[in-house]
Parts: structure tokens; C-alpha cells; sequence
């Protein structure tokens, strides 16, 4: 049966699609059900059918949303007879207004933000492109295209983010600010020439007022409670660490807020600023303008600061200058790539700084990962909420060393890896596998997510 459907940018602007139908009965999903209007409005335009309402979540109206642009996408609109033009104005001119294209691309973003993506990845093939999003750590296959489409989606994103539509021989990286009523997106844009085309891969910084907490992150007890000792410091460093995705911009963040801002000057330098924090001066890295970590480190000390947040120490000036913050008074949250707590201690040295000084600033180190919590639905089955992968959302499990006296005088000393291990097993100081064993037996999440992010353990 032919019922008239809704179009997709109807139903984006007034949060209604149909979700079911048969000869008698419609059934509309709405974001909204107060909206009586709305309701009245649909009673009309389908005057042969029982019409019935239903409340759908955002997520699940963003989802269906993203499948609705797919079919309003016609097989043949763009197919094997699209080519780029000879002038730039031409392709511009297309693509701009390009429905096909653009219905393509909003439902890719629509189902990515519904499925809590962090990346689109855009791949070309020989004949088809793969569209995966990152969803909680791990890459799924949402979609794949036809390749004309796939250069289609790459011209309309290199337009939307004022990058040169001819250039596909060399990198290009830009953004695009997308915003509704419900969410503020930064998308940062990574252009790859391959050998099929192009691969293009979307960071999504979502710039919304996320309502997230550090008691949230999934912290255990004991180290939360450490953490907010280690707040009661007037100064010295403070580490976190981890490889790249494991929530360290996400912790740092959520100290921040924690930490009374009112009553301090608090400045972070980031790259990118992935989180905007009412009452504290964000600075973001250039370096296309010289505005890298250090340089900037250097002239915030003329900002009168207390507390200093430096979003990775990369080298060994953004060290020196983080040392020389927290001799001189302050406070300072930094970010370091390493395995664990213990690694951070040392590759600090091999940078350069000595060892006496490192001890005499170091008050607390935070190793952390992040792992995939059991689907709450279906249990680790695999359902429709899950994308069928058993796993919702994702926790923190991590290693809290607070630096005692006696570890400022093992630091101090040198003292080997092996010895420093040794201490803290001595101590009883937990570590990543420990704090992981706790989330399975809590039933968090399982056995084998903990050995694909940590590996196996080490007796």
C-alpha cells in the first residue's frame, strides 16, 4: 500500500516520522508528545487512517531519522554519471545544492550521534566506500556506498569546511560547527589520499553541556576518594596517563569541574578543547601560529594563574616549563602517553628532567583505560540498543599512585622499574588488572573485553 510519506527535513524540523502502517493504521513516532498541534495537523493529511501516536527517545528518532535521508535517496540521482567538473565554481555549484548528497551526509551524522560515535570513518574502495563509526573504542560498519557517492560526500564535506574541492593529491584537514536544538557538534576533519581515493575520518567533539560528573566515570571507591585528596594540593604536578582514547581529556575535564572555579584562576592549554567549561580560560594550540604547548605555557605565567592544565607534555620544553609551574606555587594537571603510572615516572626522566626535581613536584599519578560495559538490555547478547555488539557505554578502570615521602626518595634515588614495582606490590597499591577484576566480579562488564584492552595479565 502507497501511504504519502513525510520527508526527511519535515520530520527533522518538527521531530515526527511514521514508524509503522498497514491498511488501517498509521503509527507516528514523536520526540514530543504535548504537541497537539502537530498531532491535529497529521489527523488531516491522513484522513483514511486511524493515526496513533508514540514517544520515541532521541536516539532512536535520530536513528530512524539517519535510515529515513538514506531512502529518500534516489539509486540513480548520482551513480556512475558524476564527475568532477573542469572549473571550481562548477563542482561548488553542484555539490552545494546537491540534495542527494547532503541527505546522504545528514544521515550519516544522524545515526552516528545515535549510535554515540566519536568517529566517522569514510573509506574509499575500488568500488564502494565503507562508512564505520567508532563506537565506544571499537569501529563498526554502519553502511557502505557506491564510490561516486563516496566522492560526492568528500566534495560537500571539503565545501562545508572551506577546504579546495580539486585537491585530492595531497592531506587536508579542516572542521564544520554543526548544531540543532538538542546537541552542539565539532566535527574535525582528516583527509587522506589513498590509492582508491580518499579516506576521510570525522572527529565528533561534542561542544553540548554534558552532564557528566567525576563520581560518573566509574572510578573505583577508593580511588575516587584519592582523587579528591590529591584536589586539597596548593601545588605540584599531577599526572594522568594512558594511550590515546582511554578518557584522559574526559578525567581532566571532569576535575576541573569538580575544583572550586569561583575562587581560582584556572587556564588550560588543550589540542583540541574538547570540553567548554564555564569559569575557566581555555586556550586552544596553533601551531600554524606558533601557539604550541610551550609558547604558550610561557606566557600564561603572566596570567596570574593557580591552577594550570597542559593537555599532553610532548617534549622535553612543555616538561621543563610544567616543573617549573608547580616549583613556583601552582597547581598543574597534565597529561602524558604511557602504559602505566609507573612508566610516567621515567619517561619524564629519559626527557631530561632529573630526578630530584621531579620528586620534589610530583604529588599523584593516574594511569587509566577505558573498557565496554554489559549492554544493560540484553545483557551482553546483543540487541538493537547495543548495535548488536553486547556492550553499552564504557568505565574507567585505573592505578592511583599517590607520591609519599618515601617514594619522593625512591624517585630521587633512581631506583630501577622492577624495584618500583616491587615497592608498590608491597604497599598493596592496585594496578589496571586489579581494578578490572573488580569490574567483573561487579558484573560491569566481562573477562574478555579487560584482556582486549590490557592483554594478559603478567604473574
Amino acid at each position: 500500500m502507497n501511504i504519502p510519506n513525510l520527508t526527511p527535513v519535515f520530520c527533522a524540523a518538527n521531530g515526527i516520522l511514521i514508524d509503522q502502517f498497514d491498511d488501517e493504521k498509521i503509527i507516528f513516532g514523536l520526540l514530543d508528545m504535548n504537541d497537539e498541534i502537530l498531532k491535529l495537523r497529521i489527523k488531516k493529511s491522513y484522513p483514511g487512517f486511524k493515526c496513533v501516536f508514540i514517544n520515541l527517545d532521541t536516539d532512536v528518532f535520530n536513528l530512524k531519522l539517519s535510515q529515513l535521508y538514506s531512502e529518500d535517496i534516489e539509486p540513480n540521482e548520482i551513480g556512475g554519471n558524476y564527475k568532477f567538473l573542469d572549473n571550481r565554481e562548477s563542482i561548488i555549484d553542484k555539490v552545494a545544492d546537491d540534495a542527494p548528497a547532503i541527505n546522504l551526509l545528514n544521515s550519516i551524522f544522524l545515526e552516528a550521534i545515535s549510535r554515540r560515535a566519536s568517529d566517522i570513518h569514510i573509506e574509499s574502495g575500488r568500488e564502494e566506500a565503507d562508512i564505520r563509526c567508532r563506537i565506544d573504542g571499537i569501529l563498526i560498519t554502519v553502511k557502505k556506498i557506491n564510490r561516486d557517492r563516496g566522492i560526492a560526500i568528500s566534495a560537500r564535506l571539503k565545501i562545508l569546511s572551506n577546504l579546495n574541492v580539486l585537491e585530492n593529491r595531497r592531506p587536508q584537514d579542516g572542521h564544520i560547527d554543526i548544531k540543532t536544538d538538542s546537541y552542539s557538534l565539532d566535527v574535525r576533519i582528516s583527509i587522506i589520499p589513498t590509492i582508491w581515493g580518499e579516506s576521510i575520518v570525522l572527529r565528533l567533539l561534542n561542544r553540548s553541556d554534558i552532564n557528566f560528573s567525576l563520581d560518573t566515570l566509574g572510578f573505583s571507591e577508593n580511588n575516587y576518594n584519592s582523587i579528591l585528596d590529591m584536589l586539597k594540593n596548593r601545588s605540584g604536578l599531577i599526572l594522568i596517563t594512558g594511550p590515546t582514547g582511554s578518557g584522559k581529556t574526559t578525567t581532566l575535564a571532569a576535575i576541573l569541574k569538580t575544583l572550586d572555579i569561583k575562587k581560582t584562576k584556572i587556564i588550560s592549554i588543550e589540542d583540541p578543547v574538547e570540553y567548554r567549561i564555564d569559569g575557566i580560560t581555555q586556550i586552544q594550540v596553533n601551531e600554524e601560529l606558533e601557539l604550541t604547548f610551550d609558547s604558550l605555557l610561557r606566557r600564561i605565567f603572566r596570567q596570574d594563574p593557580d591552577i594550570i592544565m597542559i593537555g599532553e607534555i610532548r617534549d622535553i620544553q612543555t616538561a621543563e616549563l610544567a616543573i617549573r609551574a608547580a616549583l613556583t606555587g601552582h597547581l598543574v594537571f597534565a597529561t602524558l602517553h604511557t602504559n602505566n603510572s609507573i612508566e610516567a615516572i621515567y619517561r619524564l626522566q629519559n626527557m631530561g628532567i632529573q630526578s630530584f626535581m621531579l620528586a620534589g613536584v610530583l604529588k599523584t599519578i593516574i594511569a587509566q583505560r577505558l573498557i565496554r560495559k554489559i549492554c544493560p538490555v540484553c545483557s551482553n547478547l546483543g540487541c538493537e540498543k547495543c548495535s548488536n555488539t553486547g556492550f553499552y557505554g564504557r568505565t574507567v578502570i585505573s592505578e592511583l599512585i599517590p607520591i609519599s615521602t618515601v617514594l619522593q626518595d625512591l624517585i630521587s634515588k633512581g631506583i630501577s622499574t622492577a624495584e618500583m614495582r616491587a615497592y608498590l606490590e608491597n604497599i598493596k597499591i592496585k594496578n589496571l588488572f586489579d581494578d578490572a577484576e573488580e569490574k567483573i566480579k561487579e558484573k560491569i562488564t566481562i573477562k574478555a573485553e579487560v584482556m582486549r584492552e590490557l592483554g594478559v595479565r603478567n604473574e
